[in-house]
């Protein structure tokens, strides 16, 4: 088991990883996108590599134990909330619906899929 710094830093580092992944595949596939994803993503990555350590321990702490209330504790799960939250902060700097106020309650990624969308 991970201690609880070490944790929150893997969630971060996944999280981190995802946005990348999806920024990769933006590239390769970018009919398959919004216009507007590789500007959400980016602002999403830098929302939560330079969130304070606090903040980022509050965030993951409190969302980890919401998933092991429910018995569904999983990493990805935490880092793709982590990365909703992150998104939400930029649309609300926006003024923007965020996507809590959309109702979404789908995978991050799928939120930005033209098909979807």
């Amino acid at each position: 088991m991970y201690t609880k710094e070490l944790y929150v830093t893997r969630i971060k580092l996944i999280a981190l990883s995802r946005i990348r992944q999806i920024v990769d595949s933006v590239k390769a596939r970018p009919a398959d996108y919004r216009k507007d994803t590789r500007d959400y993503l980016d602002a999403m990555y830098e929302g939560i590599a330079y969130m304070r350590p606090e903040r980022l321990t509050e965030i993951v702490n409190t969302v980890r134990e919401g998933y092991a209330e429910a018995g569904n504790e999983d990493d990805g799960y935490v880092a793709d909330s982590l990365m909703s939250i992150a998104l939400a902060e930029y649309q609300n700097e926006l003024g923007e619906d965020n996507i809590y106020d959309l109702g979404w309650n789908s995978w991050v990624e799928d939120f930005f899929r033209t098909e979807i969308a």
